[in-house]
């Protein structure tokens, strides 16, 4: 097919013309490419975790996760899993002034033959609903990035995989979060659901969250991140009445302070350092080896 990746560069043999041996020389398929284990893999895989990513943090999580260290080498990948349709190039310019990325069919195939296991693919976003998926997904990118630099994440469980663990535990309304993170503190590790909210539901649907997370059996600490004051102060009062442990806090301090940021729960009622709420003796974390495999 003129045109299309190659996810693998395959060889042809054929008889050479004029040959009086018959002697099979080996061509190679025109436009195919080869892909590194040690890099272009790696890239895939954080382009598909992230959803939508900025040229500046994937290079960013290639260089935290060691699989790149040089600008220029990073530039001519990215080029080069793009121009072969592996990733695909948006411009967002109300979003980001930089280059955003985003997996693609051939990507998605080319990362199952190395047995990824969560290509489970939510529906593609409407022209009008992009923009907002692509804000959204950003701001995780950062979140994710900030536990990263600070050197106190120990895993990070992305939606995609999320959504593939309900599916595969025959989950079939469970709430799909933004992203399952487990964490180093000084002694242990604590692990939590966290929801970024950029704008505030309506009152229905934070009902419909709530019955998720009253059903949810592998987790027991949600923390979610408001992206403004209004919103902080809007959406706890949804769960006033919930009986699962849920703190809330706001972004731009958890950029200051990642796990010392105040957060509020009603379990409390109180304000308090999140990195004392998830450890609290009184409600011991309970996580099922289910969330995260």
């Amino acid at each position: 097919m003129c045109g299309a990746p190659y996810v693998r560069c395959h060889s042809e043999q054929s008889e050479e013309s004029g040959s009086e041996t018959g002697r099979l020389t080996t061509r190679y398929i025109k436009d195919c490419i080869s892909l590194n284990s040690e890099h272009d893999y790696p890239l895939l895989r954080q382009v598909l975790r992230s959803g939508f990513v900025t040229h500046d943090q994937l290079f960013e999580f290639m260089q935290l996760g060691q699989h790149e260290s040089n600008r220029s080498t990073f530039n001519w990948r990215v080029r080069r899993l793009t121009m072969h349709g592996l990733i695909a190039r948006h411009t967002v310019p109300s979003v980001s002034k930089a280059f955003v990325y985003s997996i693609t069919s051939a990507g998605e195939f080319a990362l199952a033959s190395t047995g990824e296991q969560f290509l489970i693919t939510p529906a593609k976003p409407g022209r009008n609903e992009k923009e907002l998926q692509v804000a959204h997904s950003l701001e995780l990118s950062n979140i994710h990035l900030s536990l990263l630099r600070a050197g106190l994440l120990v895993q990070w469980v992305p939606e995609p995989q999320v959504r593939s663990r309900n599916a595969t535990m025959g989950v079939v309304n469970g709430k799909v979060y933004d992203a399952i993170v487990t964490v180093r503190l000084n002694d242990c590790d604590a692990t939590f659901a966290l929801e970024y909210e950029r704008t505030a539901k309506s009152e229905e649907q934070y009902a419909d969250v709530l019955n998720k997370f009253d059903s949810e059996k592998n987790l027991d600490r949600f923390l979610y991140l408001a992206s403004t004051e209004d919103v902080l102060r809007l959406v706890p009062w949804q769960f006033r009445n919930s009986k699962r442990y849920v703190c809330f806090g706001l972004l731009s301090d958890w950029y200051r302070h990642l796990l010392d940021t105040d957060v509020f729960d009603w379990t409390g009622h109180q304000y308090r350092p999140f990195r004392t709420a998830i450890i609290d003796s009184t409600h011991p974390a309970q996580v099922s080896a289910a969330v995260l495999s």
